[in-house]
Parts: C-alpha cells; structure tokens; sequence
C-alpha cells in the first residue's frame, strides 16, 4: 500500500502496519488510521507514527523504556476496554517526541499521554495515564527521574513475543522524497 509522508514522500508500506485509531490522537481526532514504520538514518532506526490519508500529521516516536528505563504506565479500566485488552501487557507504548532544531539535548517526550497499540486488533489509542507524576514533557537528557539505570523495564517491550516489528518501508516508490 502507498501512503504520502511528511518526511519521506510516497512510500509502500505494509498493511499490517495501519492502525485504526477510531477517536484520532490529541489535537488530530479526524485521523483515524496511521502507519507506524521505521526509518534508518545514520545507522540509527527511528520509528515514526504517519497519518494514512494524508501527509500530516506524523510524529516521531520512541519505546518510553528507551528513554525512560523506570516507566511504569497505568492505564485506566476504560482505556484497555476500548484497545480489547485486560492488562497493559499486551500493549505497545510509544511517546511522541518534540526534538528542538537547535539543541537535541531539549528532546522531549510525553510520558503522561502515550500512544498506545493493541498489535492483536489493530487499534491505537493516545491516552492520559493515570500516573499523576508523569509530565507531557520529560526531558530524558536532561532530567533523570525516570531513568533509573537499575530499573528493570516494568511493561512490555516495543513489540510483544510473536508479534512482527515495526517494518522498514522501501525507499519511495515514484521517485518523490528522498
């Protein structure tokens, strides 16, 4: 399947890499599917969460246990009812990333409104923990409260046992982007 991205113009993706995302995310509740995909740039895989529709909106994201070792998220009875699950092990985290042009160092994530997947249905949801601590913005470089180097990752991993990782699209396919 071809989608339009933001960053990498017309790209084929997978199909079993669209999620439905039936009340959007923040600010977005109109979209209600997007791709999740990895890019390698430098040697380094970035996982980006692509609008299907259109070229916007597309974020960069990160497992949380990347960035923040000591992430413990609760989420809310209502939530896991409406992703089909009964506990948050079954579940993908991703957290959306503002890098700053200037100074990665100011990269922040939202902790406290994850992106959350449910790889056995398809279905994505951004929700609001019920982790009071957790800030929309953390600051990983920079503040260390949740990155506990000791701290064995309490969820799931970016993908679940079984499940296929996040697939890497082809370079485009009608010469457009990159």
């Amino acid at each position: 399947m071809e989608i339009n991205t933001r960053d990498f113009g017309v790209i084929n993706i997978n199909e079993d890499s669209v999620y439905s995302f039936p009340q959007g995310v923040y600010g977005f509740e109109d979209v209600d599917s997007f791709a999740v995909f990895m890019n390698e740039e430098a040697g380094v895989s970035f996982v980006y969460l692509q609008a299907v529709k259109s070229p916007n909106p597309c974020f960069l994201v990160f497992s949380p246990w990347d960035m923040a070792r000591g992430y413990r998220p609760e989420v809310s009875e209502d939530d896991l009812s409406l992703l089909g699950v009964e506990s948050e092990k079954d579940l993908i985290f991703l957290t959306i990333a503002t890098v700053p042009p200037k100074d990665v160092r100011q990269l922040s994530i939202n902790v406290k409104s994850p992106i959350v997947l449910n790889p056995l249905n398809m279905v994505g949801r951004q929700v609001i923990l019920l982790n009071e601590d957790y800030p929309v913005r953390y600051k990983p470089f920079l503040d260390v409260s949740l990155s506990d180097p000791a701290a064995e990752p309490a969820a799931a991993p970016l993908k679940p046992p079984g499940a296929t990782p996040f697939p890497k699209p082809p370079r485009p396919s009608s010469g457009k982007g990159v």
